[in-house]
């Protein structure tokens, strides 16, 4: 490899901004070469369209249902390729409604997250302007017809009601009594928001949550004349956002609220009674130095346990292995206590919520929540809690913008960096959904994102569930690069989708049988043991993963997973040098190859199955040699699939096999410092099209014609030339990034 050991750590979690320690690599700014795109945006099949792909309506066959580490309907394994949707774009007018509906499935989406949908009053969300709990009819009106809408056309649809927690109207405060502890109503302003954490501390305002989603169950659609609990096409429902009582918000709550002091120290105070008998008993369990102690945090002095105001202070940072053992030693109980109570808080709200929610007629999906908790012993307690409820669920970003620096490095120089190491946060017994990621504009690499995702966690991990993140859309192409950090419609990302969905919906690649195993048993946790050296850096949404034994490079090559136990058991060393073979690691199944790089801007991956052949990345004058097809790309990075067109055939029997090939896009006018990776200029519309130029040979008889296909996948009267099976492609000639083989 490479890349060492040594190196790969500091490059994983020292962040993105280690990469650019290698510098620039002098990547040409020329785009002279480049296309304009200039779509239609018809809903018309064409050559790349998905829609017969979809089973119609969705939920046609019942429910999806979990069994074991699958979702499965109709009696078979189903994997959700989607997208999300926030805010206001949950409810949209009917046009745009049926916009989508068309559009969405020509690109393989089957699902769609609503997320946010109910975040805010009035054109934030579907709430009512004085309650978190009630809904606007208009609103709601309107994301019914959505959702009715996505139904029909065989996409399914998750709830994610909010960002944050509560968020309480004037007419809540008959919930939550005590609202006004955490800020005051006034005419600008008819939200009082709780903290991060409260949910996790407060009956009242899990009551107040679960009220508002008990409503919408009930709710009848009048476009599907089901109610929401009953419609199969609800597939999972989350029960909070990005939020966990183990994260470093945990104390806030107790900071500002009087009456969750009082209520939560009251239930400590019992709890550590029953396990230690009286005073004398805790101090000497806990030691007297470990009273009073965090006093700099707001909290006040004179903790007794017979006045039963004693409280589960801490976070990961307090509860991190390095502290526990170093300069927290002196309240290492109090914090391992601490730690086991409040995950039992969040076990107890979370089946608050699973009962509520079942009593009203819903037997769909749900998972608790989709955030980290630090790392080791906070992030596997939290880990436990998600688990008990259901399927697992997760978010990663890479890339993104500071002030006028951009982060612009690939995941591709370390196999296992960036987004797809939240995967070493699967379960082997559960399914693992990751509901948002992406790269964050302007990062430029966009492309290789969704081939990573797609080809080595729903594949080779055997993910269940993608949505790409994004806020909204125009049931189209966007016209422009930036107008949102997050877009998944703009060209260098979906029009990957015609070639990637199909690979993903197929099952083209293989999930390993292979499972590499980090043994976790929960008693253990609150003693302080786990077993080996977990490490998590989060640097706000954007997060990196890795493990001693089990290091994140092995999500290149087989199933990395967590496997909660009834005792104590110890994690074997997983040995990736057995994977690696003259600078490359392959995956188990032998369909996966991936070259680690030597710069930010370096590194590269081949899919070689019967259905797709495929090479990602920075691979320039390399020839790749996938069995019956050779692809030997001429761009310093390129994404270059070819896949059956067909849902049940292969590269030697399809009639038609499609070709995309992707690089970078951006605006007219766009200029970027690669040397210093600043943005100069953002440019404007049209955007433009990085021309890729491959020559390819396909090792099959019969005499292929290639034609060109338009920006919405139409098929053209303009060939290529083939000779003994070989043609070349060239976007600044051909105008396109799809092409099609027929025979």
């Amino acid at each position: 490899m490479k890349t060492g050991r040594n190196e790969y750590i500091a490059i994983l979690f020292f962040g993105l901004g280690c990469l650019l320690i290698f510098g620039s690599i002098g990547y040409s700014n020329d785009i002279s070469g480049w296309y304009r795109f200039e779509p239609q945006n018809t809903p018309e099949p064409g050559e790349i369209g998905m829609q017969e792909w979809l089973d119609i309506p969705a939920g046609r066959y019942g429910r999806i249902i979990r069994h074991d580490d699958k979702l499965i309907y109709n009696g078979k394994t189903i994997k959700l390729w989607g997208i999300n949707l926030c805010y206001s774009a949950c409810s949209p007018d009917k046009e745009l409604a049926n916009r989508r509906a068309a559009f969405y499935p020509k690109y393989g989406i089957n699902s769609v997250r609503l997320h946010k949908y109910a975040d805010g009053s009035g054109w934030a969300g579907i709430q009512t302007v004085d309650s978190f709990a009630e809904f606007e009819p208009e609103a709601l009106d309107r994301m019914d017809y959505q959702i009715a809408k996505f139904k029909e056309a065989g996409i399914f649809t998750n709830l994610s009601a909010h960002f944050g927690t509560v968020k309480a109207g004037p007419v809540d405060k008959r919930d939550v009594p005590y609202i006004e502890e955490f800020g005051s109503f006034n005419k600008k302003k008819n939200r009082i928001s709780c903290p991060h954490s409260a949910y996790f501390y407060s009956p009242e305002v899990q009551n107040l949550h679960i009220r508002q989603t008990v409503n919408l169950l009930k709710h009848r659609n009048p476009y599907t004349g089901l109610t929401y609990a009953k419609d199969p096409a609800i597939y999972v429902i989350e029960i909070i956002n990005e939020q966990s009582v183990l994260f470093y918000t945990s104390m806030g709550p107790l900071q500002k609220s009087p009456t969750l002091r009082k209520l939560v120290a009251g239930q400590f105070s019992d709890w550590l009674k029953a396990r230690y008998g009286s005073h004398d008993g805790l101090l000497r369990a806990w030691g007297q130095k470990a009273l009073d102690g965090f006093q700099s945090e707001g909290f006040a002095a004179g903790e007794h346990l017979d006045k039963r105001n004693i409280l589960p202070l801490g976070n990961p940072w307090y509860w991190d292995p390095v502290q526990l053992n170093g300069s927290q030693v002196y309240q290492r109980q109090r914090l391992l206590d601490s730690l086991e109570f409040l995950y039992l808080l969040q076990r107890r709200a979370y089946d608050r919520y699973v009962q509520a929610v079942r009593k009203a007629g819903y037997t769909g999906e749900i998972l608790g929540s989709n955030w980290q908790a630090g790392r080791a012993l906070s992030h596997y307690a939290n880990l436990h809690t998600d688990y008990l409820v259901g399927m697992i669920d997760r978010h990663n970003y890479f890339g993104g913008e500071k002030k006028d620096q951009i982060i612009n490095a690939s995941m591709l120089s370390v196999p296992g960096l960036g987004m797809l190491s939240a995967g070493m946060q699967q379960v082997v017994d559960r399914p693992f959904m990751l509901s948002e990621w992406i790269h964050v504009f302007p990062n430029e690499w966009g492309a290789e994102g969704v081939a990573i995702i797609a080809a080595y966690g729903m594949g080779l991990q055997g993910w269940d569930v993608s949505y790409m993140f994004q806020n909204r859309d125009s049931g189209g192409f966007s016209d422009k690069i930036g107008r949102d950090r997050w877009d998944v419609t703009t060209p260098q990302v979906l029009c990957l989708f015609p070639a990637v969905a199909r690979h993903v919906l197929r099952a083209d690649v293989q999930e390993s049988k292979v499972t590499a195993r980090r043994y976790v048993h929960v008693p253990s946790l609150f003693k302080g043991m786990i077993g080996f050296d977990d490490k998590t850096i989060q640097q706000y949404d954007v997060k990196a993963f890795d493990s001693d034994k089990i290091p994140a490079q092995t999500l290149a090559v087989a199933r990395s997973v967590v496997e909660f136990t009834n005792e104590s058991q110890v994690t074997p060393k997983f040995d990736l040098s057995s994977y690696e073979k003259d600078g490359w690691l392959i995956s188990t199944s032998g369909q996966l190859r991936w070259k680690s790089g030597s710069s930010k801007l370096d590194g590269c991956f081949t899919i070689n199955t019967d259905a797709t052949k495929a090479i990602v990345g920075f691979s320039k004058d390399q020839t790749f040699e996938l069995e019956n097809v050779t692809i030997q790309p001429k761009n310093h990075f390129s994404v270059i699939y070819l896949t059956a067109k067909e849902f049940n055939k292969d590269i030697n029997s399809s009639k038609k096999i499609l070709v995309v090939a992707i690089a970078r896009a951006r605006n007219t006018g766009m200029k970027l410092n690669e040397s210093e990776d600043q943005i100069l200029d953002r440019g404007e519309s049209p955007i433009l099209m990085e021309s890729v130029r491959a020559k390819i040979t396909l090792k099959r008889p019969g005499l292929p014609m290639v034609y060109l296909l338009d920006h919405d996948g139409l098929q053209t009267q303009k060939t290529l030339p083939v000779q003994n099976n070989t043609f070349e492609i060239d976007g600044n000639r051909d105008k396109t990034c799809y092409y099609l083989i027929t025979y």
